[in-house]
């Protein structure tokens, strides 16, 4: 069984979910605040369902914290719709961003979507020329230091490897990785590819920027083991 943390300060948003989501045999833990969402995360949570506007932490100060501790998958569920809340969640390390009023059916679709997604199957090391890329943790190693990757940015980086040397423009990515219902626009993946660039460090010109274009990962065969 799945476990879903839902961290919002009002009660009848947590019912509301927690009655849907038990009933398709979720279980759900609630936090009505930040602290308390903080007292209450462990490894065994699958996903964490985060509002924005809550007393004494805010989202955007969970995500953070949670963040710096934990890899595991952040969907923002807020009544702030401007967009500059959306790319800041995202700034932050959100997987998704969710706006109230919401579905309840589409809201447990990107849920299990999400958990699935971020549970890999595959137990092997690839190599994005000098840096390993281990599958099983979503984690990079370069220069024999290790970074671990939300799953946003471990989806996207393993897109861009699947494509190599191809040209994805940022609707391609959108669609492949945020999904086709996401009502954003293109500078979420400007800001992911930023992440992956910084975590990248001297191996940041591996993606290029084509102007006009997208992005592309280039990788030479010959750094490719």
């Amino acid at each position: 069984m799945h476990k879903v943390l839902i961290v919002e300060d009002q009660k009848e948003v947590r019912d509301f979910i927690k009655e849907y989501f038990e009933e398709r045999k979720i279980e759900v833990i609630e936090a009505a605040n930040g602290v308390e969402a903080i007292e209450k995360i462990d490894k065994t949570i699958d996903l964490v369902l985060l509002d924005i506007m809550m007393p004494y932490l805010n989202g955007y100060e969970v995500c953070h914290t949670l963040r710096e501790n934990y890899h595991i998958p952040i969907i923002f569920v807020s009544a702030l719709s401007e967009e500059q809340n959306q790319l800041k969640a995202y700034e932050f390390g959100a997987d998704d961003y969710v706006t109230k009023p919401f579905k309840l059916s589409l809201l447990y679709a990107k849920v299990i979507a999400l958990i699935k997604r971020s549970q890999p199957s595959y137990q092997d090391i690839i190599y994005i020329g000098d840096i390993e890329l281990d599958q099983s943790k979503q984690q990079l190693i370069i220069n024999k230091e290790t970074l671990q990757l939300t799953n946003k940015e471990y989806n996207l980086l393993f897109y861009l490897y699947q494509n190599k040397n191809r040209i994805l423009t940022r609707e391609i990515i959108l669609d492949a990785i945020w999904g086709y219902d996401y009502f954003g626009d293109g500078r979420a993946v400007d800001t992911y590819i930023k992440r992956l660039r910084k975590h990248f460090k001297n191996y940041s010109y591996y993606i290029k920027t084509i102007v006009k274009s997208g992005y592309m990962l280039e990788v030479k065969d010959n750094e490719e083991n």
